[in-house]
């Protein structure tokens, strides 16, 4: 987790937010809680976890709405408060439901709120541009955040339960992690093209829970799990094509 923080913020700087947050996008941390889930409380327990995982995706939309309405007024910390409530609120509404739809209905519905979040996501009022700030130690301060999650959550997914853990697994930490820092050094329309950028993520994110549900009880965990990153990382590359042609990001 550290090292693939540390390649995601290098990447941004090479090549732009929109190409970080699409890499930021990819299930480097939602994917691996679910491997070390798997591995340490069962398939099973990791299988019923998946709409708890598709309805935390549908909380990271929210996340990311709120951030961008936020972040106009309010400084990094509040923004990421008023964040974080959106999802937990999302979590805490949907939690009772989660059995209610398949994983494929959770899927169906996470895109169709996707496509339509993206199309009408927040703008930013135009300001004058502002030179990036500096910030010492920044790339380390971004591998502590996202490490120390990624040990919280698996710790306690036995103490949670399979609803809940699934919840909390898409817990924006990555994203967070992108938009307090892009926020503090670049301003609010970076922090944008960073988050229209994970979109396609979200995407890549739910084939590859689909495609985990799937494939693990057919071919064990470790190939089932390969299976779900190769058809992630197409899913992520075209909605990356998908998204540019109809200008969404």
């Amino acid at each position: 987790m550290p090292l693939i923080i540390a390649g995601v913020t290098l990447a941004a700087r090479k090549w732009g937010n929109v190409i970080g947050g699409v890499i930021a996008g990819m299930p480097w941390v939602g994917g691996a809680i679910l491997f070390f889930i798997a591995v340490e409380q069962g398939e099973t327990f990791m299988t019923n976890a998946l709409p708890g995982v598709l309805i935390g995706l549908i909380g990271w939309l929210g996340f990311c709405t709120m951030y961008i309405i936020a972040g106009q007024r309010l400084g990094v910390v509040l923004s990421f408060l008023s964040g974080i409530s959106i999802y937990l609120l999302i979590g805490f509404l949907l939690k009772d439901l989660t059995y209610s739809l398949t994983v494929n209905g959770w899927f169906l519905v996470l895109i169709l709120l996707a496509i339509t979040s993206l199309y009408l996501f927040p703008k930013i009022k135009r300001t004058a541009k502002k030179p990036p700030k500096p910030l010492r130690f920044e790339i380390p301060l971004r591998m502590v955040m996202i490490t120390a999650f990624v040990f919280i959550v698996t710790y306690f997914a036995e103490m949670m339960g399979p609803n809940w853990s699934g919840i909390l697994t898409p817990f924006p930490v990555m994203t967070a992690t992108l938009a307090i820092f892009t926020h503090y050094t670049q301003g609010m329309s970076q922090v944008r093209l960073a988050l229209m950028g994970m979109y396609t993520g979200v995407v890549g994110f739910a084939i590859f829970l689909i495609s985990v549900a799937y494939f693990v009880p057919q071919y064990s965990l470790g190939n089932g799990f390969l299976l779900g990153l190769f058809l992630n990382v197409i899913a992520t590359l075209s909605a990356k094509q998908l998204f540019s042609k109809f200008r969404l990001i």
